[in-house]
């Protein structure tokens, strides 16, 4: 049974996990980690001014977790700089502390050892019931905005590392998992903190590629995803798709893609709409309101931590 934390010099990975009221999910995740890591690594988990006592549980039941206590909740860029900058490890584990691990992940470090050309390893996501859900996929092209749904896909093309274990080409994988070399994080600056929520997997992935390296996906790792969408987050999913193309598209290339995010808008409330009137539903009543919210705010939601409403 590795000890988690132990000498600096000797970590070879670092899991980053950034918890934010997770007293449901903390503790399985935790356990899950001592049961399928092997190796030399630590644990740090920074708590976004948690309420719902899961920083105490996260101090009192596993002490052998660096807790990083933030007196405000930095988002996901910066809860995750901020783990960044107290691990040790030769490589970063980004995990969502709503996930449980269900294999070790030295695939992902021996592809990374073995082929200079790949970047970052992301893994194979299951839901709580066991089904394979999607957590790899494309860049968000002004077509694919369209449909987010496209975005994300089941890999076809795989290769063989020269260690023999099998590889998916990617844009993007899921930010739930994303493991790279510390190094890498350091050179590219870490997370662009001018996010406050989604888009900064994609943000990283594309970093990545532009430096000239591979995101993958790894199917021999595993881990469960508890987590999914929720009305009131669709304001900072249409912010990150802007703020990327603005961060990395030319100016027609971002006037289109602004173009099918404002029509995306317009639409949703529309249909969203239709359906509190047909339905009379709580479900449609939330996303309508996100929808209203967002159009209302659009002029900001390219501002630098920009935030809707909870």
């Amino acid at each position: 049974m590795p000890s988690g934390n132990i000498d600096n010099e000797s970590v070879k990975l670092s899991v980053l996990i950034l918890n934010w009221n997770g007293e449901k999910y903390i503790a399985d995740c935790l356990r899950s980690l001592r049961q399928q890591l092997s190796g030399s690594y630590e644990v740090v988990v920074v708590d976004n001014a948690s309420t719902d006592g899961s920083a105490e549980t996260v101090e009192k039941e596993f002490p052998w977790a660096k807790l990083i206590r933030s007196a405000e909740n930095l988002g996901f860029a910066g809860g995750n700089n901020l783990a960044a900058q107290h691990a040790a490890g030769q490589y970063f584990l980004l995990l969502n502390y709503d996930t449980l691990l269900m294999t070790d992940v030295l695939d992902g470090i021996n592809l990374m050892e073995q082929d200079e050309k790949i970047g970052i390893v992301g893994a194979a996501m299951y839901g709580k019931s066991g089904e394979l859900r999607l957590s790899a996929g494309h860049f968000p092209t002004p077509s694919r905005l369209w449909l987010f749904s496209s975005m994300w896909s089941i890999p076809s093309e795989h290769y063989l590392s020269p260690t023999g274990i099998a590889a998916y080409p990617m844009d993007v994988v899921e930010g739930s998992f994303l493991l790279m070399k510390a190094d890498l994080w350091h050179k590219l600056g870490g997370m662009d903190e001018r996010n406050y929520m989604y888009g900064d997997d994609i943000e990283l992935c594309k970093s990545v590629s532009l430096a000239g390296l591979q995101t993958v996906q790894c199917p021999s790792i595993k881990y469960v995803h508890f987590g999914g969408y929720e009305p009131a987050r669709m304001g900072y999913l249409f912010a990150g798709y802007r703020r990327y193309h603005e961060k990395f598209s030319g100016t027609w290339t971002r006037l289109h893609a602004d173009f099918v995010l404002r029509a995306g808008i317009f639409l949703r409330l529309f249909s969203y709409g239709v359906q509190c009137i047909l339905k009379q539903d709580m479900y449609s009543r939330q996303q309508f309101k996100a929808a209203w919210e967002l159009n209302w705010n659009w002029s900001q939601t390219g501002v630098e931590k920009f935030r809707f409403h909870r």
